[in-house]
């Protein structure tokens, strides 16, 4: 591939050792075994990973809890080196990795402003000029400033990071989960400013999120990762619903110890298994399984999904119309919905049951897909109402 752009992985592979390490701490444990040692393995972080970012480019990685996506930022920002392969980058980064990281908590709101500001490229002049307009864009309180960060929230922490890594204009940002912390109103004008930046062609950014939604609408390019490999790259929309896809598949094959889902069918307004419907049309969603005991107060909650999370739900607890107790055996219930009135596309249904509002008997998952293949008016999914068909008392 080209080594062009600011921010760029050539063939990369980065492996980390597990268990104890040969410093100090290593040789004391293996003094106190007497001399055993355990086996140490290895893992593989990610696999010849490529990929570069250039100014006004926008990057998402995605992928499950430990796919590789925080390794990827961690060598952009030099915090580690590479196994194998190339990391190179151009300009002043500016890294989120996690929650008030560069931050001394001993250190006030004031200080830390100043010391982050330095360590990211910025003279102590310049630190000092952009103090209000930092201070402004975090939405923090003045009086918290000359206090001491280590008693700062978490949300505050990341307003406060977030808005020093924004207002030293760094060449390259590298952000990660980070923002989830925040309010939703500093989300959103987070977003907008690295929005801004990639429109204005002010910087490259690797952006790495579970907020599907927020990573498409940040990002033309994603990149997903499935344990260090590269699964799919290209425009974002098409690597989101190969993902989505991997992860339904994946889900099919699970069943909890309380209960045994055999089908969950999508029912037209005939009453006719469909994997097609009509935005206008009523729908039903049925659920057949067997339970492995008697199961006390199960509520049954069916939620229908798009690509980015949920759009509406029917819960049995909110209907008012649960039973007692499910027999043990086979059981089959019905959830009827109103037009569902959504934009043509796939969508998804899943199931998630539990007892009353306590504990989940089955945890929830994807169980069904259907296409509207019609323009709706939105939202929809009103007028849901349960039914057993199957035993229950």
């Amino acid at each position: 591939m080209s080594s062009s752009g600011l921010a760029v992985l050539e063939d990369v592979s980065k492996r980390y050792l597990l268990g104890q390490g040969r410093g100090a701490r290593g040789v004391l444990l293996d003094l106190l075994k007497r001399g055993r040692r355990d086996v140490r393995d290895d893992v593989w972080a990610l696999r010849d990973l490529s990929f570069a970012v250039d100014r006004g480019d926008a990057l998402g990685l995605v992928g499950r809890n430990g796919a590789g996506k925080t390794t990827a930022l961690r060598l952009l920002a030099g915090i580690s080196r590479p196994t194998h392969g190339r990391v190179s980058t151009r300009g002043r980064i500016a890294s989120l990795l996690n929650v008030g990281a560069g931050f001394h908590p001993e250190l006030t709101g004031r200080d830390n402003v100043q010391l982050n500001g330095v360590i990211l490229g910025l003279s102590r002049r310049e630190a000092c000029l952009r103090y209000e307009q930092i201070v402004d864009f975090a939405g923090l309180d003045a009086a918290f400033m000359d206090t001491p960060v280590k008693h700062y929230s978490s949300g505050m922490y990341a307003r406060l990071a977030f808005s020093v890594a924004v207002h030293v204009e760094p060449d390259v940002l590298l952000v990660d989960e980070v923002l989830s912390v925040g309010d939703a109103e500093f989300q959103d004008r987070s977003l907008r400013r690295m929005l801004e930046f990639r429109d204005r062609k002010q910087a490259a950014i690797v952006f790495v999120s579970h907020n599907l939604a927020a990573l498409e609408l940040m990002c033309p390019r994603a990149i997903w990762l499935e344990r260090g490999v590269g699964r799919a790259a290209g425009a974002t929309s098409g690597v989101l619903r190969a993902y989505l896809d991997a992860v339904d598949s994946a889900a099919e094959d699970l069943n909890d110890a309380h209960l045994a889902i055999s089908d969950v069918e999508v029912l037209n307004a005939a009453g006719r298994v469909t994997d097609a419907l009509a935005a206008d049309e009523p729908f039903t969603v049925r659920v057949r399984g067997t339970a492995a005991q008697e199961l006390a107060e199960p509520v049954f909650v069916v939620t229908i999904r798009g690509d980015h999370g949920p759009l509406f739900a029917g819960n049995m607890h909110i209907d008012g119309n649960w039973p007692r107790v499910l027999a043990r055996g086979p059981f089959a219930l019905e959830c009827a919905f109103g037009p569902p009135r959504l934009r043509p596309g796939r969508y998804r249904v899943e199931l998630k049951i539990k007892q009353n509002v306590r504990t989940n008997y089955f945890e929830p998952r994807v169980m069904a897909n259907f296409e509207i293949d019609r323009e709706g008016l939105g939202p929809g999914g009103g007028n849901v109402a349960y039914r057993m068909i199957g035993r229950a008392s």
